[in-house]
């Protein structure tokens, strides 16, 4: 079932791509420093949610993909470090009871796999996680190794995705790759 939603989802993002394929060409001049600032918006603020995913797939098509996924996760793991600052700021607004006491210890002792396996998803709730995550005064090194190591996988599979998708979908149309 997640293989073929994967697959969907790359179809579909090809066809737009192929559809916009002007769009394509502005968006290759940005490079990998549009791509760490797209990345650092996205993953810092709830204004572009997934649009970072979409750059990254993008730009792994019509640049060097792994270097594409490495800038992308550099970007997303700096731009939670504004959601972690946000939580880290807000704690006496939101850790109150028993609840905040049992979440806490949770995260003391499997935290660094949570960081790492939210960070590697794509998921729409990463920011209320990273927010938490200062809340809890995770220490922000520890944090933002986990989330890099996280968001460079992530990027990685988005930016070969892009990279095999994009020019597979424009060789079948007989366009320049």
């Amino acid at each position: 079932m997640l293989a073929a939603l994967s697959v969907g989802v790359t179809v579909a993002l090809c066809v737009l791509i192929v559809e916009h394929r002007s769009f394509i060409d502005r968006i290759s001049h940005w490079g990998y420093v549009g791509c760490f600032l797209i990345n650092v918006l996205a993953s810092g603020t709830f204004v572009l949610p997934g649009m970072g995913a979409v750059i990254t797939f993008t730009l792994g098509g019509v640049l060097h993909p792994a270097l594409v996924g490495v800038v992308a996760g550099f970007g997303e793991a700096t731009g939670a470090v504004g959601a972690y600052l946000t939580g880290y700021g807000g704690r006496s607004l939101l850790v109150d009871g028993v609840a905040g006491a049992r979440f806490s210890d949770l995260m003391q002792r499997h935290g660094s796999k949570a960081m790492f396996i939210m960070a590697a998803l794509v998921n729409p709730i990463y920011y209320p996680f990273a927010v938490w995550m200062g809340v809890l005064r995770v220490r922000v090194g520890r944090f933002f190794l986990y989330t890099l190591a996280g968001r460079i996988l992530k990027n990685l599979l988005l930016a070969y995705l892009g990279y095999f998708g994009v020019r597979t979908v424009l060789q079948w149309l007989g366009l320049p790759v």
